[in-house]
C-alpha cells in the first residue's frame, strides 16, 4: 500500500472514531456514529484488522476495570497473539504504532492479577451524566405537576427511522455529499420494577434493525451496513429511569458471538435508549411552559456542553407533546487518537443544533411518536507526518420516531 493510501486509511479512521464522539447523548444521534463505525471504506484492510486488535485490547481494559481480573487477562493475551500475528502479516504496516501497542499489552499481562475466578455477573448499569433542569416559563394555567408513571409488567414496541447525510473537507479537498441509506429499528422494551421514589427499571430488546434499499446509495456501501445491521438484530439491554424522564443509568450490549466492531457499537449506542424520554420539570407546568436541560458531556476524550429546550405544546390528559430544541458545543481541545498513540488530534471547534417534536403518554416509558433533525459541523487538524492537515465535517440526521 502506498503511504498516500496509508496516510487516507488514517483519515478514515480518525473521523469514524470522531463520528462517535461528536454526536453521543444527541437523541439518536449515535445511531449515525454506530452505522459509520460499522461500515470499513475497504474489506481486509491492514488497518481494519488492527482496529478489531484493538478494539478487543478495549473490551480487556473494561473488564479489568470491573473487577473481572482472570476474563481481562484472557482477553489482553488473545489482543496480544492476534497482534504478533498481524506484525508478521503485515511486517512494513506502521511499525512504532504496533510496536507501542505490543509492549502496552505484554505490561498489562505481566501486572499481577487477582487468580480467583471471575463471579458470574449480569451487565454493570453505568450512571448516566448529570443534568440540570430549570423553568424559563411556568405556561398558562391551568398547569399540572407531570411525571412518568409506568406499571411494572408494561410492554412496549417503537420503531426509528433514521437518514444520514454527510460532508467531509480536507485542506483545499472537499468530498461530494455522502448519502447512507436509511436504517430502521424496531426496540421493544418491558418495565420490570417501579421503586417508592419512582424510579423505573427496564429491560429492552432491538427485536428488528434493517436498512433499506436506496439507488442513490452505493451497493458496496449498503451491502455493508445491511451485513453490519443484521448481527445488531437481538441486542439487549437494561437501566433505571426516573419519573421525570432522567436516565439514572442504562448498559446494552451485543448478541453472543458478535464481531468486536459490533461490541464497540453497542456501547456508542447505550445513552441513545436511555434518552429518548423528554426530560420534565420539576415544578407544574401548562401550555405554553418552556424549560431548560443542560449536561455536560465527556466522551472519548471530548468535553462537550449540551442545551436543550423544552415547549410544552399541548396537555390532553395523559398525553404530552412538546417542541425540543438542541445546541451542542465543544471549544478548543485535544483528543488522543486511538488508532496512533500519543498522536493528538486537534478539535478548535464544534457546534451541533437540532429541532422536533415528540409525544409522550405518561403512563408508558418511552415516547409514543416524534420527530428530530439534527446537524453538526466540527472543524479539526490532523498532524500528518509532521504536517497539520485542516479537516471540516458536516453531518445531517433526520429521525423519526413511531408505535410499533
Amino acid at each position: 500500500m502506498s503511504k498516500t493510501a496509508v496516510r487516507a486509511c488514517f483519515i478514515r479512521a480518525d473521523l469514524r472514531k470522531l463520528i462517535h464522539a461528536e454526536h453521543k447523548r444527541m437523541v439518536l444521534q449515535l445511531l449515525a456514529g454506530l452505522f459509520m463505525a460499522l461500515v470499513p471504506a475497504r474489506a481486509d484492510e491492514p488497518e481494519d484488522v488492527y482496529l478489531r486488535i484493538y478494539s478487543m485490547a478495549q473490551q480487556a481494559d473494561t473488564m479489568k476495570a470491573n473487577g473481572q481480573s482472570v476474563a481481562a487477562l484472557a482477553k489482553y493475551r488473545e489482543a496480544h497473539k492476534a497482534l504478533l500475528n498481524f506484525q508478521r502479516e503485515y511486517p512494513q504496516w506502521n511499525k512504532q504504532v504496533v510496536t507501542y501497542r505490543l509492549n502496552d499489552l505484554a505490561q498489562k499481562i505481566a501486572a499481577p492479577y487477582e487468580t480467583a475466578p471471575t463471579p458470574v455477573e449480569g451487565p454493570k448499569v453505568r450512571p448516566a451524566t448529570t443534568a440540570q433542569a430549570k423553568l424559563l416559563e411556568a405556561g398558562a394555567e391551568p398547569r399540572k405537576v407531570l411525571r412518568l408513571h409506568p406499571k411494572p409488567g408494561d410492554k412496549q414496541t417503537l420503531g426509528m427511522t433514521l437518514k444520514m447525510a454527510m460532508e467531509v473537507k480536507m485542506g483545499e479537498t472537499e468530498a461530494p455529499k455522502m448519502k447512507m441509506p436509511a436504517i430502521q429499528l424496531t426496540l421493544d422494551a418491558t418495565v420490570k420494577g417501579v421503586s417508592p421514589e419512582g424510579e423505573t427499571s427496564y429491560e429492552m430488546v432491538m427485536s428488528d434493525a434493517s436498512v433499506a434499499d436506496d439507488p442513490e446509495v452505493m451497493p458496496q456501501i449498503a451491502g455493508a451496513m445491511k451485513s453490519a445491521f443484521a448481527s445488531i438484530k437481538g441486542s439487549s439491554g437494561m437501566g433505571t429511569m426516573s419519573d421525570r424522564g432522567f436516565s439514572k443509568g442504562a448498559e446494552i450490549k451485543a448478541p453472543a458471538g458478535a464481531a468486536p466492531q459490533v461490541n464497540q457499537a453497542m456501547e456508542q449506542m447505550r445513552e441513545s435508549f436511555s434518552h429518548l424520554a423528554a426530560a420534565l420539570p420539576e415544578e407544574a407546568i401548562g401550555a405554553g411552559a418552556k424549560w431548560e436541560v443542560t449536561m455536560p458531556i465527556k466522551t472519548q476524550g471530548m468535553t462537550l456542553e449540551q442545551t436543550a429546550i423544552y415547549e410544552l405544546v399541548s396537555l390532553e390528559g395523559e398525553r404530552v407533546t412538546v417542541k425540543r430544541t438542541l445546541a451542542q458545543r465543544a471549544t478548543n481541545q485535544k483528543i488522543e487518537n486511538p488508532m496512533a498513540p500519543g498522536m493528538k488530534l486537534d478539535v478548535t471547534k464544534m457546534t451541533g443544533t437540532g429541532a422536533g417534536q415528540i409525544t409522550f403518554d405518561l403512563a408508558k416509558l418511552l415516547p409514543a411518536e416524534g420527530t428530530m433533525n439534527l446537524r453538526s459541523d466540527m472543524s479539526m487538524s490532523l498532524d500528518m507526518g509532521g504536517q497539520k492537515q485542516a479537516v471540516n465535517m458536516k453531518m445531517d440526521l433526520d429521525m423519526r420516531l413511531e408505535p410499533k
